[in-house]
């Protein structure tokens, strides 16, 4: 009767998180300030999660990020990320972790990983702009308590082009190779494609306009802007549609420190993203 019970919180969960394993959770408190709107800037660490191609704007970085989704004590989402330069212009290699659980009394039922390593390297660059490209290899680890585990590995792919340094354009496509898991390789995990253009219309402010659709579902819409205060404080809005919502956030920055926040709308409920970094 317990196994029963905890089988059908599993699934209840899935099915409140839109019915997807490894879903699109948006790990970055910066990018769920901005209402998602990430794509087109994906310039920190979080980039391998996001726009790989961004990471070459990175620099040497640890980010960290944690939140319980919907507010629900018993589903955690943690991550990590870390970008180091490489010698002689070859650009910037980023690892990653992101994990999401669902536990219930002291029993881990349902557990989604991602190890990601992710390259970004610059393909052409003058006075006025660049174009980056990037990519990320992703093994994915589903396990479910009295079901096994199940592996299956995944490839996205990005541009982002950065035009008379004011004006991002970014392109992604996430699980390019339409991975599997499951028994006979019976469902297929979650393709995306996602665009955009980000704006500096004065120093210290970014705006942000992106559209990211789902292979198998509906397009979103997602809009944002950050803007830095003073050194030590950025300031952050976004909102999205599907489901709609509406986001804020900020950032802390001490020395090298990163010390970032989120909140986020939802019709199930609020998220609270918290985060760290540091820059070497």
């Amino acid at each position: 009767m317990k196994y029963r019970y905890l089988f059908l919180l599993v699934l209840l969960v899935i099915v409140v998180n839109l019915s997807a394993i490894f879903d699109d959770y948006e790990p970055s408190p910066r990018a769920r300030g901005m209402g998602g709107a990430f794509y087109s800037q994906s310039d920190d660490a979080n980039g391998i999660f996001y726009n790989p191609a961004g990471l070459n704007m990175a620099s040497t970085s640890l980010m960290i990020g944690y939140s319980k989704l919907f507010s629900n004590d018993f589903q955690i989402l943690n991550s990590v990320a870390l970008t180091m330069e490489l010698p002689r212009k070859f650009g910037i290699i980023g690892i990653g972790l992101q994990s999401m659980d669902v536990d219930f009394q002291d029993v881990n039922l349902l557990s989604e990983k991602i190890y990601a390593l992710a390259h970004s390297f610059t393909l052409m660059k003058d006075i006025h702009s660049e174009i980056n490209l990037g990519y990320t290899f992703n093994m994915y680890h589903l396990s479910i308590d009295g079901f096994g585990d199940e592996p299956a590995f995944g490839m996205n792919m990005g541009v982002l082009a950065i035009l008379h340094q004011r004006t991002k354009i970014g392109f992604t496509i996430t699980n390019l190779n339409n991975p599997k898991v499951g028994t006979d390789n019976s469902h297929e995990l979650p393709q995306k494609m996602a665009m955009g253009i980000s704006y500096l219309p004065y120093t210290n402010v970014v705006t942000a306009l992106e559209l990211k659709k789902s292979f198998a579902g509906e397009t979103e819409i997602h809009a944002g802007t950050e803007v830095e205060v003073i050194d030590a404080l950025t300031l952050r809005f976004g909102t999205r549609t599907n489901p709609a919502s509406y986001s804020m956030g900020a950032r802390f920055t001490l020395y090298n420190i990163i010390i970032d926040y989120a909140y986020n709308t939802h019709t199930i409920d609020a998220t609270h993203h918290f985060g760290v970094g540091y820059k070497f």
